[in-house]
């Protein structure tokens, strides 16, 4: 009958004890020493969706034992319950639960800053997740002494000082999971006494939940409300949809560190996307997704951003009127959640490296007063540069290169269009959306209503090219092709032989005439951009381009090919002799200004 119902799809023993684990309410018990306790922990707690019982240690003993065995009372198959103790009750429980037979149905047992631990080589049954967190200075240890493998009966009780575990995390190198917590006291979790301590409590709840969750096999889709935010506030400028990804139970904040920009409460957070946000994000602010790291109750996103600063930015660049000039940044977020939706959000982006990008900060400009210093220790688009590109598998020079050629900014061509795409407001980066290509002088039109002052490149373009000033002057009047693509070799005419004897007829003559035209109206054209700007540009012959080496070497990163080797961002052979980088950079800074 056994092997029937286990192996009866939706029916049985081992169906309904995952199925009673997935549906049914976890069970948790929380037990301090005080008659009542933190009310706002208990709620936190009832939020997760858990089933809270209080039972406070009063005198002890078997009579508190059986208080709290008697919770897993009316469990159904498959069920358990949790323990998370609070000082001299984590003690008890510690002791208490580290037999088999007294741990039945519970998954798993916190402790907070318990006033004495076990013995740091015990191990608890497997079957039991245990986490332990220290607080204080000392904390009492009862050995048990072991004799030729078997423990032995006699116990005592040794007082050791509380050392801050390995690392930033400071965890303990013993037997069971445990932590130390160098900046806080005792009580630091609980929000009613004097010894709380936010930053503690907030980095021990995290652990605490991912206890639960992997205890009870409940799992969070965090990623979800995080991703109607993002797409609300930067793609859909919809502020109701962004407000409901926030908490209501509890005051939601977000802090923009470089800027001291956002708020805390509803009533602010509205106030600021709706005036400071959401409709000041530049047309052009492209985002893509590098990394994403998904914690029990967090979100860390790396970003990389870039847009031309051709509106007012309060949460960026409060005060600063529009540059027009071009910046590329890695943004964090960090975001935590409560009951599934948004408490805080964090964002952080280096500040210096946008003053810099935008000409306000000048690395060569030194304070007054300040000896023995060259220049600022900042830098531009090239650390952005430098993330989005790296490849560790290219080696060192690679990414040299990748720097180095992140100092020559791209140069905007209005009259002639380059391999790059418009993007429409708040795009994302690598996506469908981004790719609104124009041909031949819309795409000039479009750039000279925007008023950018650098090229809407590729982002593989923009980290992957040689030498970018040459690169964006780019080619005749055609429909703009997206780097790294195959080139598609257009078939040339069979050369033709000098006849005396034949005569063109009329029309090939006009046609001659006009490409004859055609090509010194050109040829005229490059060589004036070349006086004025000094930068290669590509000649053109009966409306083809020639790709030039710059165009090669692109495609070649682009395909994941081996670069050539090229110093500071020049080419080696370039169409004409080419200025060198300080000097291309120092001529597009002056056409900037």
């Amino acid at each position: 009958m056994a092997l029937l119902s286990i192996n009866t799809p939706g029916n049985g023993l081992v169906y309904n004890t995952f199925l009673n684990s997935q549906l049914s309410t976890p069970r948790l018990c929380i037990t301090s020493e005080e008659d009542e306790f933190d009310v706002e922990t208990i709620r936190n707690w009832q939020n997760e969706g858990f089933e809270v019982t209080y039972v406070p240690l009063d005198n002890g003993g078997k009579e508190y034992a059986g208080r709290l065995e008697s919770v897993k009372e009316g469990l159904k198959v498959g069920e358990s319950y949790a323990i998370i103790a609070y000082g001299d009750a984590a003690a008890y429980c510690l002791e208490h639960f580290q037999k088999p037979a007294t741990g039945a149905r519970l998954t798993a047992l916190v402790a907070y800053y318990p006033t004495s631990i076990p013995d740091t080589r015990l191990r608890f049954p497997p079957s039991l997740k245990v986490l332990v967190h220290l607080a204080g200075e000392s904390v009492d240890v009862v050995v048990t002494p072991q004799a030729l493998g078997i423990q032995g009966r006699k116990k005592r009780i040794t007082k050791r000082r509380i050392d801050p575990g390995v690392g930033l995390g400071e965890r303990k190198d013993i037997a069971y999971t445990a932590f130390t917590y160098d900046f806080a006291d005792p009580g630091f979790a609980e929000h009613d006494l004097d010894e709380y301590d936010h930053a503690s409590a907030e980095l021990a709840w995290s652990r605490t939940l991912e206890v639960m969750r992997k205890a009870f096999r409940k799992d969070a889709d965090l990623e979800r409300p995080w991703e109607i935010n993002t797409e609300s506030k930067f793609f859909s400028d919809n502020l109701s949809d962004t407000m409901s990804t926030y908490t209501t139970h509890k005051n939601p904040a977000v802090t923009i560190g470089p800027t001291l920009a956002g708020g805390v409460g509803a009533k602010a957070l509205r106030r600021f996307y709706e005036n400071d946000f959401l409709k000041t994000k530049p047309p052009s602010m492209q985002l893509r997704l590098l990394s994403r790291t998904v914690g029990a109750d967090r979100v860390v996103d790396e970003v990389y951003v870039t847009f031309d600063h051709t509106v007012e930015m309060p949460w960026m660049l409060p005060g600063v009127p529009p540059t027009g000039k071009r910046v590329e940044i890695i943004l964090v977020a960090i975001i935590a959640l409560k009951a599934d939706r948004i408490f805080t959000e964090h964002l952080y982006w280096d500040q210096a490296s946008v003053l810099v990008q935008v000409g306000i900060l000048d690395p060569q400009l030194l304070p007054q007063g300040v000896n023995g210093v060259k220049k600022l220790p900042v830098v531009g688009r090239e650390a952005a540069r430098r993330i989005l590109g790296e490849h560790p598998a290219r080696g060192e020079d690679y990414h040299r290169r990748l720097i180095a050629n992140a100092r020559a900014p791209p140069v905007t061509n209005s009259t002639r269009p380059s391999r790059q795409s418009t993007p429409k407001a708040a795009n994302r980066v690598g996506g469908k959306d981004v790719e609104q290509r124009n041909a031949g002088g819309s795409n000039a039109e479009q750039k000279r209503q925007n008023g950018a002052s650098s090229s809407k490149r590729d982002i593989g373009d923009m980290h992957a090219s040689g030498n970018e000033s040459t690169a964006t002057a780019a080619s005749t009047p055609g429909k703009p092709r997206k780097l790294g693509t195959p080139r598609k070799n257009k078939a040339k005419p069979p050369a033709v032989e000098n006849k005396v004897n034949e005569t063109p007829k009329a029309d090939e003559k006009e046609d001659e005439k006009q490409d004859e035209k055609k090509m010194e109206e050109e040829k005229t054209d490059v060589e004036k951009r070349t006086d004025d700007k000094g930068l290669t540009e590509e000649k053109t012959t009966n409306g083809e381009t020639n790709d030039s080496p710059i165009d090669q070497k692109i495609e070649s990163i682009e395909n994941g090919k081996e670069v050539d080797d090229f110093a500071d961002g020049e080419s080696e052979a370039a169409p004409t002799p080419s200025r060198p980088m300080a000097a291309r950079v120092e001529s597009a800074n002056q056409e900037d200004e």
